[in-house]
């Protein structure tokens, strides 16, 4: 029957195309899509998607026989589900109700078969990286929790895909400078979909792969702005070690520490006058250590605590400087330095956010400073327009959330950190 039915009504003719986009259909429908919204007065009798997603589950009531199962799991995936992982419109051609479907799909026992291999593609396709953030808090995580459960090792293939820096016939040469970009190109999705995984997992799931991970993390933090690949994946970096501060408890993560708080202070040194000679850290490095250590302050782990008082003023002098203060914290020895017209100094009381909203005086709690995606397609100043005026604040609001007593927006930081992974781009 579903050959049938595939063969009437080619997957091709209804959900290859991108699905409209939010921004061209808001107000009343705003966030639904094609394949969740009803069309006025009228059902949808032949939307094959939502009729599979309510038959998948009662699939084995249906045909009762283990082989029948799988036989039609393998039917929807090789004619539906794969089609659309594999068009040129992935990922904007996915609807909710299509990962729905392949979620109940995963749910079903004995059918790895089915869906392991289309789910596989659909990670490792770059385009990947371009769905709607929304829609991977919502379905793509559960996919991959499901996904992960199926493919223990699938970690370590993407470890092993991950290359230690070198200087080797790449200094010189027609195409060095191509080739250097390559390799950051890889590296960085590679180290993009490390990050998505350990965000998806369960807490604590790839503490048995922590050993392997460090080591991978070591060695791509000796890369330099000449190596392959170079220092500009350190951004990817810090996301992989903001994803782990998420997932992982504070007493597995004790080997880390000495490598974050070294990173977290070669970052800030690189923002002073040159601070930075061998040009290591670029912007987007910058911003993304400025989030870690965001991070680190948010959830404030008891081993982070611990070296806190090295990066901010965790006293009441980050509220009332002395005439001759000479801050011992560096973020505050940093914004001494730093001369960047248009940032406003908070000695005189004035900030250039609200600090109260961040610092857990109102319902939020404890919240991050960065939301994610800052600079997505915006002509922005990262140094002058975002890392200035974090760091100018960033004293006074921990001491004032530390002392209200405000809990950590946990939601807050995970959004953040998706919003860093997923771009979402416009469907053509």
């Amino acid at each position: 029957m579903l050959t049938a039915v595939f063969t009437v009504t080619p997957v091709g003719y209804r959900v290859l195309e991108p699905l409209p986009s939010a921004s061209s259909d808001r107000g009343e429908h705003e966030g639904e899509t094609r394949h969740d919204r009803p069309t006025k007065g009228k059902a949808i009798p032949d939307d094959i998607v939502l009729i599979l997603v309510s038959i998948v589950p009662e699939l084995r009531k249906v045909v009762v026989e283990p082989d029948r199962v799988i036989t039609a799991s393998v039917s929807i995936s090789t004619s539906l589900i794969g089609p659309i992982f594999r068009s040129k419109s992935f990922p904007q051609n996915v609807s909710p109700a299509l990962l729905e479907l392949v979620y109940q799909l995963t749910r079903l026992q004995n059918n790895q078969k089915a869906w392991k291999k289309e789910l596989s593609d659909a990670f490792l396709d770059p385009k990947f990286f371009h769905s709607p953030p929304a829609l991977v808090k919502e379905k793509w995580v559960p996919l991959a929790r499901q996904y992960l459960l199926a493919d223990r090792e699938r970690m370590m293939e993407l470890l092993s895909r991950i290359t230690p820096p070198t200087t080797a016939g790449v200094l010189f040469g027609v195409g060095a400078a191509s080739a250097r970009q390559e390799a950051d190109r890889r590296t960085a999705l590679n180290l993009k979909r490390i990050a998505f995984l350990i965000f998806a997992a369960e807490q604590d799931a790839f503490v048995p792969k922590l050993t392997e991970l460090e080591e991978k993390l070591v060695e791509l933090l000796s890369a330099t702005a000449v190596s392959s690949p170079s220092s500009a994946t350190r951004g990817e970096v810090y996301l992989v070690l903001r994803a782990l501060a998420l997932r992982t408890s504070p007493i597995h993560m004790s080997s880390l520490w000495p490598l974050i708080n070294s990173e977290l202070t070669n970052a800030l040194v690189a923002l002073s006058p040159d601070g930075d000679p061998e040009r290591t850290f670029n912007n987007a490095s910058i911003l993304q250590a400025c989030k870690l250590l965001d991070t680190f302050l948010v959830i404030a782990p008891d081993e982070f605590q611990l070296h806190e008082w090295l990066f901010v003023t965790d006293t009441i002098e980050a509220v009332y400087h002395t005439h001759d203060w000479n801050p011992t914290a560096l973020v505050d020895q940093v914004v001494m330095e730093m001369n960047i017209p248009g940032a406003t100094s908070n000695r005189k009381g004035i900030p250039v956010y609200d600090v109260a909203e961040h610092a857990g005086g109102g319902k939020w709690g404890r919240r991050p400073w960065f939301g994610g995606g800052e600079v997505k397609g915006e002509a922005v100043d990262v140094r002058r327009d975002l890392v200035a005026p974090f760091l100018r604040n960033l004293s006074i609001a921990t001491y004032e959330g530390t002392y209200a007593m405000g809990k950590p927006d946990l939601e807050g930081v995970e959004g953040a950190v998706v919003a860093d992974l997923f771009e979402e781009v416009a469907a053509s």
